[in-house]
């Protein structure tokens, strides 16, 4: 195995079969669940294994194309981590990280406050739906100062470390992304359970559909009263 600084100079001049190519095809997000902590230290290791790609979590699919394959639908076990069913996954908008969520933080009030705008990066945790894991996210939209709200994409931890400013607890009101795959038949009003795409946590959400239109992307949904469990 390389060493870590043998492993940063192969991305000084990256060419086909190097680690820069390699990086390339990666997601991007530091999630560390492939082992390494940063998505560069992932693709040194797969330069030597090249086996080893299918640690990636993320992969499967092209970035930027939100489209589910047929066998992709098979697989699906419709089960999250503790073995409840969901109804639904709910995707990505193309070329964006993750689904949309609206959240509201305890203190709204720091959102002017900290002159927060598109493209931050934030970080806190979402305690009112009860979940344990620190959520990090870039701000995709620029933000009601006068309520509060900020409308962001999940990205992986390291993102925080880097240029992340803390948010403290919020309240998350709103998903928002593509239902390309539910194991039922979808309708305006009810409350399902899905499962937000790149959940870190891979645990089944709660939330009242309020929004359902077919695109050209695929069903465009969206969901309040968001719970976990």
């Amino acid at each position: 195995m390389k060493s870590l600084t043998e492993i940063l100079r192969m991305f000084e001049g990256p060419g086909p079969g190097d680690a820069g190519a390699i990086l390339e095809k990666l997601p991007g997000k530091d999630c560390g669940i492939c082992g390494f902590s940063t998505c560069r230290e992932f693709a040194g290791m797969v330069l030597e294994k090249p086996e080893a790609m299918g640690r990636c979590i993320f992969l499967g699919k092209p970035e930027g194309s939100p489209v589910v394959e047929e066998h992709e639908r098979e697989n699906i076990p419709w089960k999250d981590i503790l073995g409840r069913e969901y109804d639904f996954i709910l995707d990505r908008f193309p070329n964006e990280p993750g689904p949309r969520e609206t959240i509201l933080p305890f203190n709204p009030a720091n959102v002017e406050k900290l002159q927060i705008k598109k493209g931050y990066v934030l970080y806190g945790r979402p305690a009112w739906a009860g979940c344990p894991v620190t959520h990090c996210g870039v701000v995709m939209e620029p933000p009601d100062y006068f309520n509060g709200l900020i409308e962001w994409c999940v990205v992986g931890p390291l993102e925080a470390r880097e240029r992340g400013i803390h948010i403290g607890h919020y309240n998350p009101i709103a998903y928002e992304g593509l239902a390309l795959c539910a194991n039922k038949d979808l309708q305006f009003g009810r409350r399902y359970y899905f499962l937000p795409r790149y959940c870190m946590l891979q645990a089944r959400h709660s939330g009242v559909l309020n929004m359902l239109v077919k695109t050209s992307e695929g069903t465009r949904a969206r969901l309040e009263g968001i719970m976990l469990g």
